[in-house]
């Protein structure tokens, strides 16, 4: 099976930052949390992360990047990203 962990994070625009809520204002830990947990709850599933606008290389897909690239280097268990194009 495969989840997606968290959905829509990072907000359109130039800034490459997430969305604009309380939880979102704390930075990638709240996202970290949630895949580090549902590693614990579902040991073999493949953890994925789901956004759009994505498809080509903009602010929005170089902060989930490296938002990713950082979460693999430091053991953070992502295994996949969703990339929306309807």
């Amino acid at each position: 099976y495969d989840w997606d962990v968290v959905n829509e994070a990072f907000a359109d625009g130039s800034g490459g930052g997430r969305r604009d809520s309380n939880l979102q204002r704390t930075g990638n830990d709240w996202i970290e949390a949630a895949f580090r947990a549902a590693r614990a709850a579902d040991p073999a599933a493949k953890l994925c992360y789901n956004d759009y606008n994505t498809d080509g290389i903009n602010a929005k897909s170089t902060g989930i990047y490296n938002m990713v690239r950082d979460f693999k280097s430091r053991g953070v268990p992502i295994d996949g990203l969703g990339i929306q194009s309807h």
